[in-house]
């Protein structure tokens, strides 16, 4: 009988061989074969092209829905143990989906991480018009002893360096960045504004993070949407400079046209990223993410053209 590493493998070069497949038709859709594709056919011909290629991605979907299946019921054991002892905390946006966060705290949970909290990022948090009031927020409950950057002075940068600096443990000392009082000031002052929500008593400091995000992208100009992104972009890098251990997971759509996933991924930061977030093997890349920054590591993961892998290396024990 195979093993479940030898199904996993299997299981998971099939799933990404498809995803990537799928990920490439949805950021890149504007294939030769397609209706203004510039293939020069009669209009029959291109609706027999046209034809071929939906029903060969709707074939696709459905193997690749059977990959799933295989590998949702043998991830668990791919992580079981690799983050014991390790507080992980999530971060969602508002427009994040709640299926998405739920599979990845499930899996953080197998991999027997200590539950460190969820905090939601308000869609007022990234919006153009509060963004002052943000960044006069944080300066002025900043924690003791954390520092803001002087050349970036924009309110995601910011927001993302202060929350850092309340919610996170030191990376060489693993004392908490900020006092109790100072991070209970600053979360509490964030959620009476409305940018954050969090239930009482779930906070705790937490050696390392996961953000998860929606699929929102610049693919039509969209002025709020083009700030929110940015906005995203910038918080999530400004969290990083402090905490140095983030994994931020959004579906595919956001790898492509100007999604928070592709640009983070075209400033090659220390931040791990992955795509497809909505699919399993893309929870277990996020969840073996972690333990890949905790390590010293990082990488992009997914089915999108611009990851570089489906998921990190699989635990030699396994």
């Amino acid at each position: 009988m195979a093993s479940a590493k030898s199904l996993l493998v299997a299981g998971l070069g099939f799933g990404t061989a498809l995803g990537v497949a799928l990920g490439t038709l949805l950021i890149a859709p504007n294939m030769s074969s397609a209706p203004g594709g510039g293939g020069g056919g009669d209009i029959n011909d291109i609706r027999e092209k046209y034809s071929k290629l939906v029903n060969e991605n709707n074939i696709s979907e459905a193997q690749l829905d059977s990959a799933d299946s295989v590998l949702k019921d043998l991830d668990r054991f791919v992580v079981d143990g690799t983050l014991a002892q390790r507080p992980v905390m999530v971060l969602r946006t508002a427009d994040a989906d709640d299926g998405d966060v739920k599979a990845v705290k499930d899996l953080l949970g197998s991999a027997d991480s200590e539950d460190a909290g969820e905090i939601t990022l308000t869609e007022k948090f990234f919006a153009q018009d509060s963004a002052d009031k943000l960044l006069s927020l944080v300066t002025s409950t900043l924690p003791a002893g954390a520092k803001l950057d002087e050349k970036n002075v924009d309110a995601g940068t910011h927001a993302g360096q202060a929350l850092a600096a309340a919610l996170m443990l030191d990376p060489k000392s693993t004392e908490p960045l900020s006092s109790v009082e100072d991070r209970a000031t600053l979360l509490q002052a964030l959620r009476d504004a409305k940018y954050i929500d969090y239930p009482d008593g779930t906070i705790l400091p937490a050696q390392a993070v996961v953000i998860v995000g929606g699929g929102q992208n610049a693919a039509k100009e969209d002025s709020a949407v083009s700030y929110a992104i940015d906005s995203t972009v910038k918080f999530v890098e400004g969290f990083d400079s402090v905490g140095q251990t983030t994994v931020f997971a959004a579906p595919v759509t956001s790898a492509g046209d100007g999604g928070v996933l592709e640009e983070l991924r075209k400033d090659k930061t220390d931040i791990s990223t992955v795509d497809s977030i909505d699919r399993p093997v893309s929870h277990m890349a996020a969840v073996l993410a972690v333990k890949e920054q905790l390590d010293g590591g990082k990488g992009s993961y997914g089915s999108a053209a611009n990851a570089d892998a489906a998921a990190p290396a699989l635990p030699k024990d396994l």
